[in-house]
């Protein structure tokens, strides 16, 4: 009963509000053994085999107390948690790569490499038009500004970005919209989403964790501060409980095959007003926060499901 967290270092984590830091705490309270490595220390050996220098966890308090790193089989741990955050850049990519090579199946990787490659956070989305806001991707600067004169409003994301980062609320009429565009997509050689503005973002944006396509009891409605839009936690958006409403759950059951048959078992989704607008896959956060303000015990229901 071992289990491997593929984590970014651990000092450059916030120990009290880190996701991933809550799962490993929770697996650490069942008397299990609790690793972590970081995406560089793997090899894929001429065998066949792989093998990860990783660090066993002694305690979580106030940072992250381990043990020295020892090389290991991967085949030693039960499961192995991939929880690296964006940008999801050729490191990461060959990441899945490799552990790819050796699990063809993946069951024994939450998510799924194959899933994590094959399912950009954002552009996923686009599989299920009839929960999604308005929505082209583009790296051509005209079709973008057509999509903005159509829709008034409009937010443009970067596709490999994450915490709000790089995201514009724009309008025809923005005095800086060719410079936005040009700086977005690199003078038209990279592609951005563009998403129509969706006015029920002043009542927030709904994060909703999903383990093996359940929802936990509530979501987490993230409100964004005065004169922004967006309500991520990482750009001053205050996050409380929230419970799924009929339309959540509609979305939920549209969405749960795909993540089954691709084995994506540890999924935040992001929903504003009565659309979908992300399904975040590397390293999904707001467990923290959930389990603070209620009454339920996550760490449980996180162990259970996903060991």
């Amino acid at each position: 009963m071992n289990y491997l967290f593929i984590i970014d270092p651990p000092e450059n984590l916030k120990v009290k509000k880190d996701t991933s830091i809550f799962v490993m705490k929770a697996f650490l309270k069942k008397d299990v053994g609790v690793f972590y490595t970081t995406k560089k220390n793997f090899t894929l050996n001429s065998n066949g085999s792989i093998t990860v220098h990783a660090h066993k966890i002694k305690n979580i308090n106030e940072s992250v107390i381990a043990s020295d790193p020892k090389k290991i089989l991967i085949s030693f741990f039960k499961k192995v948690f991939i929880r690296i955050d964006p940008p999801f850049d050729q490191d990461y990519l060959n990441l899945t790569y490799l552990l790819s090579h050796k699990i063809s199946k993946n069951e024994l990787i939450i998510n799924s490499p194959c899933g994590i490659r094959n399912f950009n956070e954002k552009l996923s989305i686009l599989q299920f038009k009839d929960i999604i806001p308005k929505t082209i991707t583009s790296s051509d600067a005209e079709e973008i500004k057509k999509f903005i004169k159509k829709n008034k409003k409009v937010i443009l994301k970067p596709i490999h970005g994450m915490a709000g980062n790089g995201i514009f609320l724009v309008s025809i009429n923005d005095p800086n919209l060719n410079v936005i565009i040009e700086s977005m997509t690199n003078n038209q050689s990279k592609i951005i989403m563009a998403q129509e503005y969706i006015p029920a973002i002043k009542k927030g944006d709904k994060r909703i964790i999903l383990l093996n396509g359940k929802p936990l009891p509530y979501g987490l409605m993230r409100k964004p501060k005065k004169n922004e839009v967006r309500a991520n936690l990482a750009k001053g958006g205050h996050g409380s409980l929230s419970k799924l409403s009929t339309n959540d759950h509609k979305i939920i059951n549209t969405i749960k095959p795909f993540l089954i048959e691709n084995k994506l078992a540890f999924v935040g989704i992001d929903v504003i007003g009565n659309f979908l607008t992300e399904i975040n896959v590397t390293s999904p956060t707001g467990l923290v926060e959930i389990a603070h303000q209620s009454d339920i015990d996550i760490e449980k229901i996180v162990f259970n499901e996903l060991s």
